[in-house]
């Protein structure tokens, strides 16, 4: 049987500038305007953003 990924918010009080809560509540043009020329990923979902804030689990990635 394969464990399961806990995949928790870091910053619950701010979830709801994250991306993940963004796309449930259907703000599609909020949601392109923060994923333009991204820095951060999100270990949770994968999503991509250009601020850290707006992500559940952030981590910076280099750009080539």
């Amino acid at each position: 049987m394969p464990e399961t990924v806990k995949t928790e918010c870091k910053d619950p009080a701010g979830h709801w500038l994250h991306l993940c809560q963004l796309r449930k509540d259907g703000r599609k043009e909020e949601l392109m305007d923060l994923m333009k020329d991204p820095g951060h990923t999100c270990h949770n979902c994968n999503a991509v953003a250009k601020h850290a804030e707006n992500l559940c689990n952030p981590s910076p990635f280099l750009k080539i």
